[in-house]
């Protein structure tokens, strides 16, 4: 794919990405793809919150970046260049019993992970790591969440097996994630925290994994409940990592000018990007960084 890049969002709070009413004991679910059932931000929230940042800074080609509707006078109107796609689940943080949490990922998300990256033309990505067995974790060589070769995940018991690959890929995601010399310290806590577990293990993981917060409506007189103000919200924790992959489509000036596909991604996909995605923003919820990462071709 010409002219792309991967985008990474690193929850720095729980978000709240929702799909409105839920049927189940969670009122508000968070949004979830269809097939894997894993947690996705879509495309058109992280859109909407990138052409805000774009506003706010007063960026020069919005409306080439992002589309303009007709203001009904002038009737002039564009598609927009940039294209997202749905942000899917990477990293999932897991409570351990040593290290504190775990940054999980499976061998089928890491394999798609590795598909999605290899379609956009990135190159060199390490081999995929073998199928874990049941029972096992992949493990990196500085791992902090092994305990006399034992691992445990919330109250899940596994064997910790170091896995070249798994490293590889670790130190892969730790440098598009964190990029920079200021965070290093950061590159080297996401690899001592990094694991590669079981498919149904992380399937499990992520339907029990999320937050889930019981909110009420106090009555402002009687200082007690509402009645059937009671509900639960589902967010993804704090620390989760989805990745990306944003393309730009042919410029819809209307007319003939300098601003290039190259342009707008430069001016737009460059820059660590600090937004807020989703609901609830003014109780802390939705804090999110986004960073780029060029496609490197041969």
């Amino acid at each position: 794919m010409v002219n792309t890049r991967v985008f990474w969002l690193h929850t720095l709070s729980p978000t709240h990405v929702g799909t409105g009413r839920g049927a189940g004991y969670i009122d508000l679910p968070i949004h979830r793809d269809k097939v894997t059932n894993w947690p996705v931000i879509p495309g058109s929230a992280f859109k909407g919150v990138w052409r805000d940042w774009a506003s706010r800074q007063n960026k020069e080609h919005i409306d080439l970046a992002f589309g303009r509707t007709s203001d009904h006078e002038t009737n002039v109107s564009n598609s927009g260049a940039l294209v997202p796609t749905d942000a899917r689940l990477v990293c999932l943080p897991v409570r351990s019993f040593q290290g504190t949490f775990a940054w999980c990922i499976s061998s089928l998300a890491l394999r798609m992970l590795s598909r999605d990256l290899s379609l956009a033309g990135m190159i060199d990505l390490p081999p995929v790591p073998p199928a874990v067995a049941d029972g096992t974790i992949h493990r990196t060589a500085t791992t902090q969440l092994e305990d006399d070769g034992r691992i445990f995940l919330e109250d899940l018991d596994f064997t910790g097996v170091k896995c070249p690959e798994t490293i590889a890929w670790a130190s892969r995601i730790a440098g598009s994630v964190f990029p920079g010399e200021k965070n290093k310290d950061w590159r080297e806590r996401f690899v001592e925290r990094f694991a590669v577990v079981p498919d149904l293990v992380f399937d499990f993981l992520t339907e029990t994994g999320t937050e889930v917060t019981s909110r009420v409506r106090i009555d402002d007189d009687l200082r007690t409940v509402v009645q059937g103000q009671l509900w639960n919200e589902e967010s993804l924790p704090a620390e989760t990592i989805l990745s990306g992959l944003v393309s730009c489509d042919r410029v819809y000036s209307g007319q003939p000018g300098d601003v290039t596909e190259e342009v707008l991604l430069e001016e737009f996909a460059t820059s660590p990007l600090n937004l807020q995605i989703g609901g609830k923003a003014t109780i802390g919820r939705g804090r999110v960084r986004c960073v780029f990462t060029p496609v490197k071709r041969r």
